[in-house]
């Protein structure tokens, strides 16, 4: 071959492969930056599911119905506590009253709450001892409730509400909540204030069950409430009322949506 042939021809092997050696060095740098590209995207999208981890974990798990019922009586029982110990210092008449002991009880006859009359009659049990010895508790009870906290046992401790419960039934009262709601209740109260147990435990039974909202006795519970806690306890046991009456109206809606 000529030599100018052979120039020629090497000129274009040269310009051919400097061609396809930027076309590979082009491919390989657009090679890493995808590379880069989709190592970043992984690394966000790891950064983002660890951040969703975490704020799961410390969101606040909802409330169980055992916790909300718990934290319902606490708030009772808070309310309560607030009221007797504003009216503490005032010759201990029951919740601010400043009159005798004796027009305290007339004022809280007319008032339409229940003044209730001992009952010996015992709540049905399978052991008569038992009974024997629950009828004892209660004449004790119906002076004063400080023998409440002798009962250790929940059983004996719901027999002894149900059978107040039972005569509240009988003067017309109605009483709905189960007697282990007033169990747990009254078990806070006493706990915090142990000066509560010198009510007799029928009128204990009826302010827990008035300031819940469940002491029905044809009168307006607003007006009940009022008269056992003031008008400043009142207030705020009236917006706890109201807050649970909309969780459950909301909780309600939820499971008919379900």
């Amino acid at each position: 071959m000529k030599p100018g042939v052979i120039f020629i021809s090497f000129c274009c092997i040269f310009y051919l492969a400097s061609d396809i050696s930027y076309a590979m060095g082009v491919m390989y740098r657009i090679q890493q930056k995808k590379a880069m590209r989709q190592r970043a995207q992984e690394g966000y999208e790891q950064s983002q599911q660890q951040q969703s981890q975490t704020q799961g974990q410390q969101a606040p798990a909802e409330p169980t119905y055992q916790q909300k019922v718990d934290q319902r009586n606490q708030d009772i029982a808070q309310a309560i506590l607030n009221a007797h110990h504003q009216s503490a210092s005032e010759d201990n008449v029951p919740f601010g009253n400043s009159m005798g002991t004796d027009k305290v009880q007339q004022q809280t006859t007319d008032s339409g709450l229940v003044q209730q009359k001992p009952i010996a009659s015992p709540a049905a049990s399978g052991d008569v001892k038992d009974v024997a010895d629950l009828t004892e508790v209660w004449k004790k009870l119906d002076i004063k409730s400080t023998v409440w906290t002798l009962l250790i046992d929940d059983q004996a401790k719901a027999l002894t509400v149900s059978e107040y419960i039972d005569r509240f039934h009988k003067e017309g009262v109605k009483i709905n909540e189960p007697p282990l709601h007033y169990v747990k209740m009254i078990d806070q109260i006493v706990g915090d204030s142990p000066q509560m147990l010198q009510r007799p435990f029928g009128e204990l039974i009826q302010i827990v069950a008035i300031v819940d909202y469940d002491f029905d006795n044809g009168m307006d519970k607003d007006d009940l409430a009022r008269k056992v806690l003031g008008e400043a306890g009142f207030e705020v046991n009236k917006n706890r009322f109201m807050q649970q009456q909309q969780q459950q109206q909301q909780q309600q809606q939820q499971r008919y949506q379900q």
